[in-house]
């Protein structure tokens, strides 16, 4: 199926307003987090036979029988409704309540069984009169990938893969099949995280490092080399450089992550923003004596005034003990 037949008819816009009643205030002298506030308003508004809410009863919150015994149809139905964004005239209340069912849902779902993630799949599928909201897309994209992961594998290679659906969807997808099909997220990442300036349209190159870090730890992968490259590239876009010095500073004793950081610190481009995180890697992976006199050698010869302030500074709190 291709990605660009993912879309879905909204709601109207009535079927989620509450009625415009004023609750009362809390108890005198009872004070709480937004979210107390937001509980509180909303258990009121179910008193007021205004609003069913998971939380204020328990047969109807997430994960209670009469909850759970509704038809994969219905849950999925119900998460399409509590992704929808609300009208604007409502109040913060009703946006936290809502905000806070939604996530408790989408997580009760994600955990529900082939069913469940198949229902959900098949919404994606289905052909709308209208375009449906991007985080009821993506609510519905996080349920079927994890929830059926097998029948969702075509359709989250395809979003990776292809162009027409949006860059947002296809970057949660990305970020899915590195979590559910890590074997097969690195065979189609490897090509495209590796090399700069793809001729096609693909999520952003930081969200493929981060995918391919997640696939390389579930499949038991080493990520340096990937990283390495992806690093030490002087054509590759800053932010996805940037996340992958960050990923090599979390591989102690990796001697391709230990080159590739100090190559990087000793860069000549101007790009102070890289080398500083290239020295924070470089404190984590190598021995206090290594790193210390490694800054030392760099500030010597260093040129950059403000590059220079900062290696003083890491000298002086790093070395000085």
């Amino acid at each position: 199926m291709p990605p660009s037949t993912l879309r879905i008819s909204s709601r109207s816009l009535e079927s989620h307003r509450i009625a415009a009643v004023v609750p009362p205030r809390p108890p005198s002298g009872w004070s709480g987090s937004r979210t107390q506030r937001a509980l509180w308003h909303t258990c009121l508004a179910l008193a007021l036979g205004l609003l069913p809410l998971a939380g204020c009863d328990r047969s109807t919150a997430p994960g209670s029988p009469s909850h759970s015994q509704a038809s994969p149809k219905d849950r999925i139905e119900r998460l399409v409704q509590l992704f929808t964004p609300l009208a604007k005239t409502v109040t913060s209340d009703v946006n936290d309540t809502q905000f806070i069912e939604g996530k408790a849902l989408l997580a009760e779902l994600t955990s529900s069984g082939p069913e469940i993630g198949r229902e959900a799949l098949a919404r994606l599928r289905e052909t709308p009169e209208a375009k449906r909201p991007e985080e009821v897309e993506r609510a519905l994209l996080i349920v079927a990938a994890h929830a059926a992961p097998e029948d969702s594998k075509v359709l989250l290679e395809n979003l990776v893969t292809q162009y027409g659906t949006s860059l947002a969807l296809r970057t949660e997808a990305t970020l899915l099949l590195a979590e559910v099909q890590p074997k097969r997220a690195l065979e189609i990442l490897e090509p495209f995280v590796r090399r700069a300036r793809e001729k096609q349209t693909l999520p952003p190159q930081e969200w493929l490092v981060r995918a391919w870090v997640t696939a390389c730890e579930k499949s038991n992968t080493d990520p340096v080399p990937a990283l390495a490259d992806v690093a030490s590239n002087l054509y590759m876009e800053e932010a996805a450089r940037v996340r992958a010095v960050k990923e090599l500073g979390r591989h102690p004793d990796n001697q391709l992550a230990q080159k590739t950081l100090s190559a990087i610190l000793l860069e000549s481009t101007g790009d102070g923003y890289l080398r500083r995180m290239a020295v924070q890697a470089l404190i984590k992976i190598l021995p206090r004596e290594t790193a210390c006199s490694l800054l030392a050698r760099v500030a010597d010869k260093e040129a950059d005034t403000n590059m220079l302030l900062f290696l003083r500074d890491a000298l002086d709190k790093f070395c000085q003990h």
